[in-house]
């Protein structure tokens, strides 16, 4: 902040204001545009301050332990026969419509946003990150999908099946990164 005080001083001692500004008339090579582009540039050199560095994002090793739990519940969802997987192709199996409706309403925060979110936070490199998220907004749109082919009017068991096979598909991508993750064990 002092330095830009001390650039804006300066620049404001070495600006002269020719005498015919004091005498009420106006020279020709100074208007009130050039003095406001002036003054809006002094002003303007006034605000910028120094500017701050960030240091790059340190990359943390997990413990193995921490790993294989994070995406052990993301495989719970999807391979487990009390996961929410199981469920939806339990509900499209007796093609309870209503029930997927109701279920894949809440089930993207739950799978998605916090099982899936706390996994991808564990990877270790921004590509990897961005290819989870990419994974995890495929589950997003699996789920939209099962939901569009379970409406009233819509009903469409071999779309809401083709949609459960995607988020299937989607899960177990996401799966596949655990093995690029460095632990400490």
């Amino acid at each position: 902040m002092k330095s830009s005080v001390t650039i804006s001083l300066l620049l404001l001692s070495s600006y002269t204001v020719p005498s015919a500004a004091f005498s009420g008339q106006q020279p020709e090579s100074q208007s009130r545009k050039a003095f406001l582009q002036t003054t809006a540039s002094i002003f303007g050199a006034s605000l910028i301050g120094p500017t701050q560095t960030w240091a790059a994002e340190e990359i943390v090793i997990p413990e193995k332990a921490v790993v294989k739990q994070a995406f052990d519940e993301v495989r719970y969802e999807v391979t487990d026969p009390n996961g929410g997987v199981t469920y939806l192709q339990q509900k499209a199996d007796e093609k309870d419509f209503a029930g997927l409706m109701e279920f894949t309403k809440t089930y993207d925060l739950e799978l998605r946003k916090l099982k899936m979110g706390k996994a991808k936070k564990l990877l270790q490199s921004k590509e990897l990150k961005e290819e989870a998220t990419g994974y995890a907004n495929g589950v997003t749109f699996d789920l939209i999908g099962i939901n569009r082919n379970s409406r009233k009017g819509q009903e469409n068991v071999d779309g809401v099946n083709k949609y459960i096979q995607e988020l299937r598909d989607d899960a177990n991508k996401f799966l596949n990164l655990e093995s690029t993750i460095k632990t400490l064990d």
